[in-house]
């Protein structure tokens, strides 16, 4: 086996109560099972929930302080602005809530911060430049949680502040007229995992409900569900958990993704090559990195601009723009990528340890983050990537295997470090170039001290016959999407599967016709480790799937490993 294979604990009371109840195969009981489902109740709403079962925005703590700011300033027609992070949860954060109130007839604009000239969250600069163009009311999207100095600063200028973030809280909150965060330790809203264009989206839920009852609408009011296309697209790009609340969001999202109002979805979708129907994996891998390019590279104001487009010719040529920068990003990446990997071979002394830092000054701090976690997926431990400027000062991003937190690890370098933050899997940090070495060293005790099996697990839902995956339970499968966090695809395993026939196409990936006793089936593994050295009869773990080529609807296998 290429990896250590990991079945998840069968509950056979409680699938089988599961399948009955669902009229659901055994299998798929079992996988919501794996999902944390723990009863009817919870299998149904997750198989069956709307926008309704939604929670009350109002639970959010602040929410009420909020409403009743904005309110007043539509009232006394003060000048809003919506200041968001430069990532694609940022992105979409201030898109969506600068066409609703643009929708209200409000004075509203926008800013997002240049991620190299200004770095992340709210600025002094920013903050004053806004002041000093009318603004009265600042309400920040994605990003505001650690602003004290920043908020403190609006208020001496006369600029009320509204937070709005989804991050952990410090202990020091800034003194805002309101604070919306339900990470929160007393705040009641439950959908605790969602981010920040999902604050932003309850925020707007609130505030209609608030106008309606003012009878600020008349006869017609702004559609909400017009804009669950960006909280999707922000949901999905930020990694968040697919569940509960945020399940309901992009489920309900893609479902206006497939034939877009948004002239800006239509066009980001025509620039990515996506026909009609859309995925999870279509916001992650497709849509989402054309955004983030933008703030990567330069300035998120392009992908806002693309959003909040009125004009199809206008909407195409920015999507093009964005396209055109993911390409740059793509091959800066493959650039930084190959100078990490000689760096590596030069010196295989680092693969005998259990971390790997690299640095240099040559890489471009927006596309670190990413090489880390393709060298962490290569080499199977934690990985700290740092850019260096030419004022020798050190911008790093760290990536993590499970079970080992890179943010525990960090903190027992911190006197090291200039800054530093982040989770258990992923963190940034700052540090002086004459104090990587020093890093190394001491980084690499501490990961080692807790003690963690690098080896990579793959985790799986069940044991099944090839027999057993049909059409309809395929088809079934389907009900348990949209996939991510929280809710991956269904990876199963068949034991002594006969390979009929094998090919090796585009040198690097893997097709197969297999069988078990029964009628052949098609099964492909994309990027095949080696040329994958499968022999006639194997143990596969795989993820059932439609294939449809030339009008053709087939069943096929997604390949996840191999072995006996």
């Amino acid at each position: 086996m290429k990896k250590n294979w990991s079945i998840k604990k069968e509950n056979p009371k409680l699938r089988e109560k599961l399948s009955k109840t669902l009229q659901v195969s055994p299998i798929t009981a079992q996988i919501l099972i794996n999902r944390g489902i723990e009863n009817e109740a919870e299998a149904s709403l997750f198989l069956n929930s709307t926008l309704f079962d939604l929670p009350s925005p109002y639970l959010m703590k602040g929410m009420d302080k909020a409403v009743e700011r904005i309110k007043k300033a539509l009232d006394n027609r003060e000048k809003i602005a919506i200041y968001g992070d430069y990532d694609v949860d940022g992105v979409t954060s201030t898109a969506l809530f600068y066409t609703f109130m643009k929708g209200l007839g409000a004075e509203v604009t926008y800013y997002n911060p240049d991620r190299m000239k200004e770095g992340y969250g709210v600025n002094v600069d920013a903050v004053r430049k806004l002041a000093d163009e009318g603004v009265t009311l600042i309400i920040s999207g994605d990003c505001g949680i650690t602003a004290v100095k920043e908020v403190e600063e609006a208020r001496g200028l006369g600029v009320d502040f509204i937070v709005t973030d989804h991050h952990k809280p410090p202990e020091e909150l800034p003194n805002a007229v309101s604070i919306l965060n339900p990470q929160l330790s007393d705040c009641r809203y439950p959908g605790k995992g969602i981010t920040g264009v999902g604050v932003v989206f309850n925020l707007v839920i609130a505030l209609r409900r608030a106008l309606r009852e003012d009878g600020f609408f008349g006869r017609e009011e702004p559609n909400l569900a017009e804009y669950l296309d960006l909280v999707a697209l922000g949901t999905v790009a930020d990694c968040a958990p697919l569940m509960d609340v945020n399940r309901i969001f992009v489920r309900e999202g893609i479902k206006r993704m497939e034939n877009p109002k948004r002239i800006g979805i239509q066009a980001l979708k025509e620039a990515s090559s996506i026909n009609g129907g859309i995925t999870s994996y279509d916001l992650g891998f497709k849509l989402g990195p054309r955004i983030n390019a933008s703030g990567r590279l330069s300035s998120a104001a392009k992908a806002v601009e693309l959003f909040i487009s009125e004009d199809i010719d206008d909407a195409r040529e920015i999507a093009k723009a964005l396209s055109r920068e993911n390409s740059s990003r793509q091959n800066i990446e493959g650039e930084i990528l190959r100078q990490a990997l000689a760096q590596v071979e030069l010196d295989p002394a680092i693969l005998r340890e259990n971390s790997i830092v690299l640095a240099s000054r040559d890489w471009h701090p927006g596309i670190i983050g990413i090489v880390a976690s393709r060298i962490v997926e290569r080499y199977e431990r934690p990985v700290l990537m740092i850019a260096v400027g030419e004022d020798g000062t050190g911008k790093g991003s760290g990536r993590s295997v499970r079970g080992v937190n890179i943010y525990a690890a960090l903190s027992e370098c911190r006197e090291l470090l200039l800054q530093f933050g982040g989770h258990e899997q992923a963190a940034g940090i700052s540090i002086r170039e004459e104090k990587v070495a020093e890093l190394r060293d001491m980084f690499e005790k501490a990961v080692s001290s807790i003690g963690a099996d690098y080896k990579a697990t793959l985790d799986i839902d069940c044991a099944v016959t090839l027999d057993e995956i049909t059409e309809g339970f395929v088809t079934e499968l389907g009900m348990l999407e949209p996939y991510g966090i929280g809710n991956p695809e269904p990876v199963l395993v068949a034991e002594s599967v006969e390979v009929v026939s094998k090919r090796v196409f585009k040198d690097k990936h893997v097709g197969l016709k297999i069988r078990q006793g029964g009628r052949p089936l098609d099964a492909v593994w994309f990027n095949a480790p080696g040329g994958a050295d499968i022999g006639d009869r194997t143990d596969l773990v795989f993820t059932p799937e439609f294939n449809v080529w030339n009008g053709r609807k087939e069943i096929r296998l997604k390949i996840w490993d191999a072995g006996s």
